[in-house]
């Protein structure tokens, strides 16, 4: 007979569900930024100072979330793989 643990079962469940609901954020916000950089452009081409630092800071901002989403990402199916992070538990 097999006997479930359901204080950890709730645990992982609760866990897995704010991860993905973090990486989502992560991307999706990193997409805005993307398209606010992409909106900005036309404008940044012009010379404007304002617009060339919004473009930057957008783009940048960008940059760093999706690469954040894809970590965590890349980090939870390291996790999945047995015996490839040893000492993770």
């Amino acid at each position: 007979m097999i006997v479930i643990d359901w204080n950890h079962l709730f645990m992982v469940a609760f866990a897995a569900v704010i991860a993905s609901a973090l990486v989502v954020s992560l991307f999706s916000l990193g997409m805005r930024l993307l398209v606010n950089a992409d909106s900005v452009r036309a404008v940044a081409a012009t010379g404007d100072s304002v617009a060339l630092r919004k473009e930057a800071l957008n783009r940048a901002g960008a940059y760093v979330l999706i690469a954040l989403s894809a970590a965590a990402v890349i980090y939870g199916v390291l996790l999945i793989i047995p015996n490839l992070i040893p000492n993770a538990a």
